[in-house]
Parts: structure tokens; sequence; C-alpha cells
């Protein structure tokens, strides 16, 4: 197991971006926004539309493991803090809540070299992703850390993830981060899926903003 990807077609020998990416209701946690959160005893507001999301960036980076030791440009971990720093600045210019943020491997293996569990598990999760909820960071570079141990297996969170997610099979993450005044709260949903073709190093990280409750109808 590695880093992420949402379950593809196990049959297809390269991962193409969907409209599914953009689907807050299948693919995302429901957000409300962190700054209109109501003060106790009031009322939710209503939503006359549902959530959406704009897309930001997309890039390819390596999962190779010296160039992530060093934080090379081309690395997983130096793009991650790329992406989600320039998508939480735009968050910001744009008043919207939250950050939307994904990362897909290119490649995964044939369906006749799948394991029975990994297909198992992409059934499940794909209904009921794993969830990891209400983790605050105090910016990019800790919760950077906390990403890299998390797919590793590290850390209570990360050995929590490799017991639900095991064998060869690989997770893929959606995390909600919502910036606040202090910090960062992420909300993380896990699709735990088909095991990807490791002589493929490369992995596609994407972002988007997540729009603001409309307001009450």
């Amino acid at each position: 197991m590695a880093w992420f990807n949402l379950t593809p077609h196990p049959g297809s020998r390269t991962i193409r971006h969907s409209h599914r990416f953009l689907c807050a209701v299948s693919l995302t946690l429901t957000l409300v926004s962190y700054a209109e959160q109501p003060a106790a005893g009031e009322a939710a507001p209503a939503c006359s539309t549902p959530l959406t999301e704009t897309p930001l960036r997309s890039e390819q980076a390596s999962a190779g493991i010296m160039v992530n030791i060093t934080e090379a440009p081309e690395s997983i971990r130096a793009t991650v803090k790329t992406l989600l720093g320039d998508a939480l600045n735009a968050a910001k210019t744009a008043q919207a809540p939250a950050v939307v943020f994904r990362v897909a491997p290119t490649r995964y293996l044939p369906l006749p070299e799948q394991q029975p569990l990994c297909t198992q598990l992409a059934t499940q999760t794909t209904l009921q992703p794993l969830t990891f909820v209400d983790r605050a960071f105090p910016d990019v570079e800790e919760f950077d850390a906390w990403l890299t141990a998390f797919s590793q297996g590290k850390g209570d969170d990360g050995k929590l993830l490799y017991q639900q997610c095991g064998g060869n099979c690989d997770p893929s993450f959606t995390f909600v981060v919502a910036p606040t005044t202090s910090e960062l709260t992420v909300m993380t949903e896990v699709y735990c899926g088909y095991a990807r073709d490791r002589a493929i190093n490369l992995y596609t990280l994407s972002t988007t903003l997540r729009t603001a409750c409309p307001g009450p109808n």
C-alpha cells in the first residue's frame, strides 16, 4: 500500500480525471462553512443549491523514496505544499470555506492480477468510505507531515488505516481542508481500492475550491 487515488475501473491501465472528482455528494464530505456555523441554539441556514467545487490545479509528482526524503521539487511532499498552499490562498481571496485536495496514482494492475480482498474493499469503501474527521494542524507543513505518515501506516491514524485497508490494496484520499484564523481543520475520506502498478511512481494531485453555502431560501 502506498499513496492515494479514487478507485478506478481496474481494467484501465491509465487513470483519467472524471467529473466524479468534482461530485461533492458522492466523493467528498459534506462540509458546512466554518465561518458561517450558527451560534449555539440557532438553526443552521438552509442552502438553496448544493455545494459545488471549482477546479484549481492538477499536477503530477513522484512517490520515489529519495526524492521525497529530500523533498525535491518533483516529489509528492513538495508538490503537496505548493498546491495546497496556493489553493488556501485562493480560498482566502475567493472567501471559500474549504479546499478539496486529492491525490491519484496514474496506473493500476490489470484485473486478473488484483487480489480478491482489494476488489471487495473497493466495492465496500466506494459505498461507505473510511472516515477520519476533525484533525487539526497549525499549518500546511504539519498537515504534509501527517499526510506522509498516514499514507505509510505510521502514527495512530496510519496504523488504523492499514488495519482497515490491508493486503496490497491502495487507498485513495479526499481531504477537505477548512482554514480558520489559527489552524487547518481536515476531514478525510478514504477509498481502499485496487493495487497500483508499482513500476509507475507518478501520482496526480489536484485541488478544488468548495463553495460556501448560498444562504437561506
